[in-house]
């Protein structure tokens, strides 16, 4: 990644963060539409439009009717410049979904806007000003979705649903501007484009058939969905059953970190109770656009208490809201995987400001039970650091561990990852292969990974998402809430996978609400369904439990799958009979212990000749760079993930005989490689192949050889082209490893953990200068 300097930023000692949503539609031609802005080392990428929210400002009022919540779209001109095209979710970017996979409410190429249900009175609803022509479709001319009425009930089912009235909290939890607020007035930021009012509190809940419950193929697939070829019946999260137990995530509250909450939304306003938080800030002093550093201001931008979205591309969060908890059986849209769970949404990404990331992620620990984080590094092969610092980022988990949900640790689910097209590696996102943090990756409809998501050894389990490649061209997308009240039908990406798996755990909580943040992914791994036996590259390893009839003794690990795809059947089965591990008191840490090394790289088994540097190159067609791209995109189709490169250099250490771990529940392996003459930085880490090699023979391939890209403008329109360079050498950099999960540390004497690496391009060598491995476990 080339690095700039911002004078405002060094001299304010302002900290920004990167942040890559990652949702993704299903789009099939491999296109990538990317707006880049950098700030010294960190990345912002904006909505494919070009058009940043916080300058979407419109001037209308909106029209208030205190007995429903008004959206107005008071910016024709953007309305009209939305993008109408879908792209795979090859690149996604930093603060947004991947380019047209932002949860829009455009449909994939060949499928039908979906629309809802006409509310009827005392329900909740929301209109638009009459669209422009170039309106979003999935959007109905009134911004009311058609259909059939449902009859109204006061729900009494949902625990907290007498104060799911989003800002009808207790007054400690109120801002002073929300606790003045009254039904009409608006809970939006003027700035925005969006605007939203206050909805009536005395509203009802309608009760009726989900009518787009039966296209929620990832909760139950049949396998027959109508222009659907290539579906396989059964490849879903098997969640009917679990309902049918009766457990639906009551009394469980699931956080939203994302770009926005449409908290008046039809579909989850039953489900929102009083906890949100806005993270929008004004503009600053400088002039400077609030969604890049807020320079000079840390005043909230609307209400402190409705993290509303600004704009049409604010729609991430929504979506991804819908897929945990959308409300069953109201007559409206579709079901979350967990559609009683409660709901809150904090709009981290309309910040991008440190203190704002490390505050959600700790914010009402006491009250909430999972954190759904959609979003990560930048996706561009780079070794993916955490904001501000490891020290710092893994201090802020460890609190939520430690404190959260009564010392039991509240529950942080983060994706895995949508780069694995572009030739990104899971284990290269130090953010979400922390320790105590669940990483998702997504199969789709058939039943193998999708093609987007990034393989590694950190992944725990995946979910069946969107995808389309040339072999299943018509495979579905997730079903899910859209901005303004309406639904979508192509959202897509590790996106969508991440509230799948935090709704399949906000169940499991609600059998076993003892559970804790160690117990939650080790019943998860033991419970997962294994996908494509024939080519996923399984490890089996036998862990007896001593109890479950030896059902659940064996786990199986891809760096393709995790443990397999989320089985809620099975883990809601399991937890109810769980015997826990206990918290963060009862956790054992051995190391770190290191090795210096200060050896070189050998390059062996050369797959390619080195064809990139420091500089930027645009790959284009048929060019050298765009061979070398291909062949390291072929080679991570092709490798062994489970064997150590061949004749690579081998470092040795030795665990001491004091660390009696015998289940291991996180590995964290600390790197550094320097240049050829053993300072500066390795010239190309995306050259290397490394391998972490257990006692029982056990490998988990940390990295492969793989590009590093970028993009650059073409000139025509918003359009940009993919762009390669080297990759940035490895300094202190942890790989966090989940694939010893229930590992002893010592086999036997043999006590020797090996770490072997290889250099696979020719060109450009290097050093391993030290490495470090540290163990948690019981």
């Amino acid at each position: 990644m080339k690095k700039t300097h911002l004078a405002h930023t060094l001299a304010l000692g302002l900290s920004t963060l990167a942040l890559s949503a990652c949702g993704g539609g299903g789009g099939d031609d491999g296109s990538t539409k990317i707006t880049v802005l950098q700030v010294g080392d960190l990345v912002i990428e904006r909505p494919a439009d070009g058009t940043p929210a916080s300058f979407l400002a419109g001037n209308d009022s909106p029209v208030s009717l205190p007995s429903t919540p008004v959206v107005h779209i008071t910016d024709n001109t953007h309305t009209n410049d939305l993008p109408t095209t879908n792209t795979a979710p090859e690149h996604p970017a930093a603060g947004k979904p991947a380019a047209g996979t932002t949860g829009s409410a455009t449909p994939m190429a060949g499928t039908t806007p979906i629309t809802g249900t006409t509310p009827t009175a005392g329900t909740i609803t929301a209109t638009t000003n009459t669209p422009t022509p170039g309106t979003a479709p999935g959007t109905s001319g009134t911004g009311r979705p058609p259909g059939a009425a449902a009859s109204t009930q006061t729900d009494t089912t949902t625990t907290g649903a007498a104060s799911a009235r989003p800002g009808q909290g207790s007054a400690a939890a109120q801002s002073s501007t929300t606790s003045t607020l009254k039904p009409g007035d608006l809970i939006s930021s003027t700035s925005c484009s969006l605007k939203y009012t206050l909805p009536n509190p005395n509203r009802t809940i309608k009760a009726g058939t989900d009518p787009r419950l039966t296209e929620a193929w990832h909760l139950e697939n049949h396998g027959n969905l109508y222009r659907r070829a290539g579906m396989v019946a059964g490849e879903d999260l098997r969640i009917k059953p679990v309902w049918n137990m009766g457990y639906r995530g009551q009394g469980i509250r699931v956080a939203v970190l994302d770009d926005g909450l449409e908290v008046t939304h039809e579909d989850l306003a039953p489900n929102v109770v009083p906890g949100s938080h806005n993270y929008r800030k004004k503009a600053g002093a400088t002039g400077l656009p609030p969604f890049l550093l807020n320079v000079g201001s840390q005043t909230t931008d609307g209400p402190e208490d409705y993290p509303m979205p600004c704009s049409e591309s604010d729609s991430h969060g929504t979506a991804v809201a819908g897929i945990v908890a959308a409300r069953d059986g109201n007559g409206v849209g579709s079901a979350g995987v967990a559609p009683r769970a409660n709901l809150v949404g904090y709009n981290i990404l309309a910040s991008n400001l440190l203190d704002d990331q490390l505050g959600a992620l700790t914010r009402d620990i006491d009250k909430n039970h999972i954190y759904n984080n959609s979003w990560g590094p930048d996706d561009n092969g780079q070794p993916g650091l955490p904001s501000g610092s490891w020290e710092l980022f893994n201090a802020t988990l460890d609190k939520g561990l430690k404190q959260g949900r009564e010392q039991r640790g509240v529950i942080y689910v983060f994706s895995g990852g949508n780069g694995a097209q572009e030739g990104d590696y899971g284990s290269l996102d130090g953010l979400v292969s922390s320790l105590g943090v669940v990483t998702a990756c997504a199969t789709n409809a058939a039943g193998i990974r999708a093609q987007y998501s990034e393989r590694g050894a950190d992944l725990t389990v995946c979910a069946p998402s969107g995808d389309r490649n040339d072999a299943l061209p018509n495979l579905p997308a997730t079903v899910t809430t859209g901005l303004n009240n309406t639904y979508i039908d192509d959202f897509a990406g590790t996106s969508a996978t991440a509230p799948m798996v935090s709704g399949v755990i906000a169940l499991m909580l609600q059998a076993r609400p003892e559970l804790t943040w160690r117990d939650v992914p080790l019943i998860l791994a033991r419970t997962a369904r294994k996908v494509d036996a024939e080519k996923g590259g399984w490890r089996e390893r036998r862990s007896p439990l001593g109890y479950g009839n030896g059902t659940y003794d064996t786990l199986h690990y891809s760096h393709s799958y995790g443990f397999g795809v989320a089985n809620a059947e099975a883990a809601v089965a399991l937890a109810k009979n769980w015997q826990s591990v206990g918290g963060s008191e009862l956790l054992t840490k051995c190391g770190p212990v290191k090795a210096t090394v200060n050896k070189a790289i050998p390059e062996e088994h050369i797959v390619a000749q080195q064809a990139v540097d420091g500089t930027p190159k645009v790959k284009q067609d048929g060019s050298t760079e765009d061979q070398f791209f291909n062949t390291l995109l072929d080679l991570a189709d092709t490798l062994d993930y489970n064997a150590a490169p061949q004749n690579g250099l081998e470092s040795a250490i030795q665990i001491p005989a004091s660390c009696g771990i015998q289940h291991i529940e996180h590995v964290d392996v600390r790197v550094t490689t320097t240049g050829a003459n053993g300072s500066g930085q390795h010239p190309n880490s995306g050259d290397l192949q490394m391998a972490l090699v257990s006692p029982l023979g056990t490998v988990s391939t940390l990295m492969l050889p793989h590009p590093c890209t970028g993009s650059t403008p073409t000139g025509i329109d918003d359009e940009e082209q993919l762009t390669l360079s080297a990759c940035e050498g490895l300094s202190n950099f942890h790989f966090g490893v989940r694939r010893h999960l229930e590992e002893p540390v010592a086999s036997g004497s043999n006590r020797t953990w090996k770490l072997v690496t290889s250099d696979r391009v020719q060109g450009s060598t290097g050093q391993l200068k030290d490495w470090e491995i540290t163990f948690w476990g019981r």
